[in-house]
């Protein structure tokens, strides 16, 4: 599927980012109509490389060493949360910014709640 194609089928994104030959459509969208009637959205996004569709979802369903959308963690995985975690998905958080994925709030928001716990 082509980038126009895309477009035709989602609308016009919110913003779009590139870096290389790779380019992000960036939507907002709404969950259920509730949340649609009550203003409450979601980031989706778009991966684009080379002017093709290959792949969508939200923040973290692109790539593997990245979180994924839903993250179940247990009480012992909790326990062995470290400091070289916390550097890492800081790390993460910044190359999703960097990259475009993550607006400059959206980074904020996720870093406030990764130094919070």
């Amino acid at each position: 599927m082509t980038k126009e194609d895309a477009i035709n089928i989602m609308r016009d994104p919110v913003s779009i980012s590139a870096k290389g030959d790779t380019e992000y459509l960036n939507y907002k969208l709404s969950e259920t109509d509730d949340d649609a009637f009550l203003g409450w959205t979601s980031p989706y996004y778009i991966r684009l490389i080379n002017g093709k569709v290959e792949s969508y979802g939200r923040t973290g369903d692109f790539d593997s060493t990245h979180k994924n959308t839903i993250q179940i963690k247990t009480d012992k995985d909790m326990e062995t949360q470290g400091s070289s975690d916390l550097y890492t998905e800081l790390r993460k958080l910044k190359e999703l910014r960097d990259e475009g994925v993550l607006t400059e709030d959206e980074y904020q928001i996720q870093k406030k709640r990764v130094l919070s716990k």
